[in-house]
């Protein structure tokens, strides 16, 4: 016969069951009242978190302008000090802007001794911040982002996908706000016909010796990285084939080389920064540029880059920069005159070249990462040793 499953054959009294289902209730009920009630805590945190940004926000402005003005290192270019200058002022008329033109890369070992000495005189530096970041002379830039169409992940895309572009691994000191193609050539058409010169191979042809101008490679700057890409892509006989075998002219202004091919001086021009190029179009000049196809570009994020010094002497009115550079306007007053893309979203890209917009299905090669950062300087040494000093 069927054994019946009663109470006791748990050991328990009907009393005692009935006694525990009555405490598992009670706990169920516990439990959801205290999850309901973490719930709305939860919700009134996150409900107040804007509110207590924009609290903080306001203290800094008002620090900001007790301050009274903040310090930046960027590039010597000649549009980007006054369209950097009037759109801040504009937006904090109480905060002056002072603008130290200058290239980092021939300024670092003079920062590191004003941080050491506790001298410094700059808050803020754009461009070639990388090199700062390996001397440990940077501070962290998120805790002091509060705006929120600057923090909003959506806003922001890049190769790497939305949100902010960082070139350290640890996302909080180096900041890339742009991203567009280098590694191009320039000609002036009167002189070639773009169906001579389609791969970079070509350009080691009889015809192309004596006609060349780079950007010098031997230090900082824009030669370097082109010169750094194609010995990656190429290796080092192409290289010395290239600059020693066809006599390639070398400058270190960055105008020189458009302007050398505007004059017919030479035919073909490399590591040309795009400002040139299309002003001297602007003037009617028969310049074009174009990648060349087995190697068409670099990603490149010229001059940015954005981070924050230690020991800055205006530390609210640079945190306010810092997030104003980041929003629409001061996305535009920074590329626009470079003729770069900005990473935000809503940037209008009206002003830029279509040679150095990112096309999709093409193998570039990302230069602004730490990792390429690293071994920059062993294929920059390289190029020099194969070029001369």
């Amino acid at each position: 016969m069927k054994r019946l499953t009663t109470f006791s054959n748990y050991g328990l009294g009907k009393e005692d069951f009935i006694s525990r289902r009555r405490c598992a209730k009670n706990s169920v009920a516990v439990w959801v009242f205290f999850m309901v009630v973490g719930l709305f805590f939860l919700a009134d945190s996150v409900a107040a978190q804007p509110a207590a940004r924009k609290d903080r926000w306001e203290e800094w402005v008002g620090r900001a302008k007790q301050e009274g003005k903040m310090t930046l290192l960027g590039p010597p270019l000649a549009e980007l000090r006054p369209s950097l200058m009037q759109a801040f002022q504009k937006a904090f008329p109480e905060i002056a802007l002072e603008y130290q033109a200058g290239i980092v890369a021939f300024l670092v070992e003079k920062l590191r001794a004003e941080i050491e000495q506790k001298k410094n005189s700059l808050d803020i530096v754009i461009g070639g911040t990388s090199l700062l970041r390996e001397k440990n002379l940077l501070e962290p830039i998120p805790p002091k982002l509060l705006l929120p169409e600057v923090i909003n992940p959506e806003a922001w895309e890049s190769s790497k996908g939305k949100g902010l572009k960082w070139i350290d691994k640890e996302s909080q000191f180096v900041l890339q706000t742009s991203e567009w193609v280098f590694g191009y050539v320039v000609v002036n058409t009167k002189l070639v016909n773009r169906d001579q010169l389609t791969t970079w191979q070509d350009l080691l042809k009889p015809q192309w010796k004596g006609k060349i101008a780079f950007y010098d490679p031997r230090g900082a700057g824009a030669g370097q990285e082109v010169a750094s890409y194609l010995l990656v892509k190429f290796g080092e006989k192409f290289i010395v084939d290239l600059f020693k075998g066809q006599d390639v002219a070398l400058t270190r202004s960055y105008s020189q080389i458009a302007d050398w091919v505007a004059q017919g001086k030479y035919a073909v021009g490399i590591a040309q920064v795009p400002d040139r190029i299309e002003a001297l179009k602007k003037e009617g000049v028969p310049l074009q540029a174009f990648s060349l196809s087995d190697a068409p570009g670099t990603l490149s994020g010229g001059f940015s880059v954005v981070s924050l010094l230690k020991g800055r002497p205006h530390p609210n009115a640079a945190a306010i920069f810092v997030n104003w550079i980041l929003t629409k306007a001061g996305q535009e007053a920074l590329h626009r005159p470079q003729l770069y893309p900005s990473l935000r979203k809503d940037v209008p890209t009206d002003h830029v070249p279509p040679y150095t917009i990112v096309q999709r299905g093409l193998n570039y090669l990302d230069t602004y990462t730490e990792e390429f950062q690293a071994k920059r300087g062993v294929t920059a040494t390289k190029v020099q040793d194969l070029l001369g000093r």
